[in-house]
């Protein structure tokens, strides 16, 4: 075995590991999709730093991203009527 063997890969690593994506974020390997609570003690520290800003503007609520599959999905959609009806039980 050699030791400090270099070999360049290609490809990107999907993950839907949060501190995962992260770390490697951190390590400089490459970009991470974040939720900003959970990364805003790196970017305050300056181990992470937001790229396309003016593209991602801080509006109030939470949203859900899902892929296309998963709109037929049962789970979801049960949980988007609920917070749909508890929204409006707030509203009132």
């Amino acid at each position: 075995m050699t030791a400090g063997l270099r070999v360049p890969v290609r490809g990107g690593v999907v993950s839907s590991d949060g501190r995962l994506t992260n770390s490697l974020a951190q390590q400089g390997v490459g970009l991470v999709y974040a939720f900003e609570p959970m990364v805003l003690e790196q970017l305050r520290a300056g181990t992470l730093v937001r790229v396309l800003e003016r593209y991602a503007p801080t509006v109030p609520g939470f949203f859900l991203y899902f892929p296309s599959v998963a709109r037929r999905s049962a789970p979801l959609r049960l949980f988007v009527e609920a917070a749909k009806e508890l929204a409006v039980r707030g509203a009132s």
